[in-house]
């Protein structure tokens, strides 16, 4: 393989990546304009970037392993032959080294989700279409219609979309009987807690912000120890795309819309009890105010929680525990809402103010339909008893009861 991606963070805090030449060390020209011109100048997130760049890479490892020369191509309006077009969309169906993404490495005999593969060949045709269109230009060449016939042969390899109902999707949460082995696992000096005894209160705390609150990954990294709000019980979520104070490199995104989240006196105590005793004692030295750090002894220690960091105490709870072998903390946040219908169902609440608040408090839109996809449990149980009953009035009718 030929490229790679380097990653960077600029002053003023931007993110952003570039597609390297392995042999030179230089960045590529065309990639980068396309990253530049279409992604980064359209105020597209730096994560978004770094997709976008990988496929561009995947795209430009396909193109020098083949031997083709695409510029050539595009200029004597070859471009690529039926055969040529149907082996991309064989490579293209394969997973790479997601662990070693700025160096893509193949991964033999492991094929991509059909969403992912979709947007890659979204992203191929896009590229594409721009590099014919900016080569022809400069060249002064006319070649419409060659160019849209190429793009149309490669976006037919599209899978076609397929509606998903209520009865396609599957529960996410976690059971109760799973969340007890959980949070008896993350015991503060538990017999059975796998963490050293100077983050266990960092990480049980950070479950049970996941569980209470449904954050996502991102609004959790993202936390700072003033969005604590000791006068009025609460934790707010804000927004902060290419902080200058964020030096991490894979900077932890919120995605949803900011928003302020009620706590109880317990939870609160939790919070204010890691950041007086174990917080405190790391970050003396340090200029951040991110709630979540490393404790551990080294360079990092003080500095806030990356991502990678994060993912490895899924991945050691995940070793540690059959029962919590496909654990994620987004199965959190699915577990949350599922709580969050049991109570509110027997509330007041007229059904719009219901649906309403879950909006608010997980940050999605008003108008937004994600509650089908996190409230996939409650629905079927509530399905199940409604025809439940159903059977109980046939049956009684039936037996003249």
């Amino acid at each position: 393989m030929s490229y790679k991606i380097k990653k960077f963070v600029m002053s003023n805090g931007e993110r952003g990546c570039l597609v390297l030449d392995k042999e030179t060390q230089l960045p590529v020209y065309y990639q980068n304009l396309y990253l530049t011109a279409n992604v980064r100048n359209r105020s597209a997130t730096a994560s978004t970037m770094e997709i976008v760049a990988t496929n561009l890479l995947i795209l430009s490892n396909y193109m020098k392993s083949r031997n083709i020369n695409i510029i050539d191509r595009i200029e004597n309006k070859v471009f690529l032959t039926v055969a040529e077009i149907d082996d991309l969309i064989r490579y293209a169906k394969q997973r790479f080294d997601q662990q070693k993404i700025t160096n893509v490495r193949l991964l033999k005999g492991k094929q991509i989700a059909t969403r992912t593969f979709s947007y890659r060949i979204h992203v191929f045709s896009n590229y594409l279409k721009w590099l014919c269109g900016l080569i022809h230009s400069m060249k002064g060449i006319h070649a419409r219609y060659e160019i849209d016939t190429f793009i149309e042969n490669l976006r037919a390899h599209l899978p076609r979309n397929k509606s998903h109902s209520m009865n396609d999707r599957k529960d996410k949460s976690l059971s109760e009987e799973k969340i007890k082995t959980l949070f008896n696992l993350l015991e503060v000096e538990g017999s059975q807690n796998p963490f050293q005894k100077e983050v266990q209160v960092r990480n049980r705390l950070i479950f049970t912000l996941l569980l209470n609150c449904g954050l996502r990954a991102g609004e959790l990294l993202n936390l700072k120890v003033n969005d604590l709000n000791l006068r009025n019980n609460t934790l707010s979520i804000f927004r902060r795309h290419d902080c200058i104070e964020d030096r991490r490199l894979n900077q932890p995104l919120v995605k949803t819309g900011e928003r302020i989240i009620p706590l109880s006196d317990e939870l609160v105590m939790e919070i204010f009890d890691y950041i007086q005793t174990c917080r405190s004692k790391t970050t003396k030295k340090k200029k951040h105010d991110f709630l979540f750090v490393t404790h551990s002894a080294g360079k990092t220690v003080g500095e806030p929680l990356s991502v990678s960091a994060y993912e490895k105490i899924i991945s050691t709870i995940k070793k540690t525990s059959p029962e919590l072998k496909n654990l994620s903390g987004h199965k959190l946040r699915h577990s949350w809402n599922y709580f969050y219908s049991n109570e509110i169902d027997g509330s007041n609440l007229e059904s719009s103010r219901k649906s309403g608040l879950r909006c608010y408090l997980m940050g999605w839109s008003k108008d937004s339909k994600m509650s089908e996809n996190y409230n996939f449990k409650h629905i079927s149980m509530k399905e199940k008893e409604v025809i439940g009953r159903v059977y109980d009035s046939l049956r009684k009718i039936i037996k003249g009861e």
